[in-house]
């Protein structure tokens, strides 16, 4: 799993979850995991003008597209289709991670991630979740 190397190779503290059930949708996960919506991060893939563009924020919040179009400095963004996250992530819809991803994408967190203190995340199945300390999904974005 590209995920959890790619963590391991950056000395990040996680564990990995085997779920007993594939999630459809965030409430699903705060259900699986028992968790708070907010713990649940979600990984969300733009298509930009100039480049794709990974989004993670809390189960709980939607992107504000002004805000996204200002950070990312693209003023037209779609999300992008299923082929197209497989072909920028390495990972299908359901098992999106902001981990592992061979190519240099623009990585956009919401900062209110920071504040929660731990945090579950896509691990690159949708069977299979990573969950961590925020501090730790910190440090293996930097």
């Amino acid at each position: 799993m590209k995920s959890a190397d790619y963590l391991e190779s950056k000395n990040i503290k996680f564990r990995t979850i085997h779920l007993n059930e594939v999630p459809k949708t965030a409430q699903d996960v705060e259900r699986i995991y028992d968790c708070s919506l907010r713990q649940v991060l979600k990984t969300l893939i733009f298509i930009g003008e100039t480049e794709p563009v990974i989004v993670v924020l809390p189960g709980d919040k939607r992107v504000d597209m002004d805000k996204l179009k200002k950070v990312s400095k693209q003023n037209n963004l779609r999300m992008a289709k299923p082929d197209e996250v497989e072909e920028i992530t390495g990972y299908t819809i359901g098992g999106i991670s902001p981990f592992g991803i061979e190519k240099d994408i623009m990585k956009i967190i919401d900062e209110s991630v920071f504040e929660i203190e731990t945090v579950n995340i896509g691990g690159g199945k949708a069977e299979i979740g990573i969950e961590l300390n925020s501090e730790e999904l910190k440090k293996s974005m930097g």
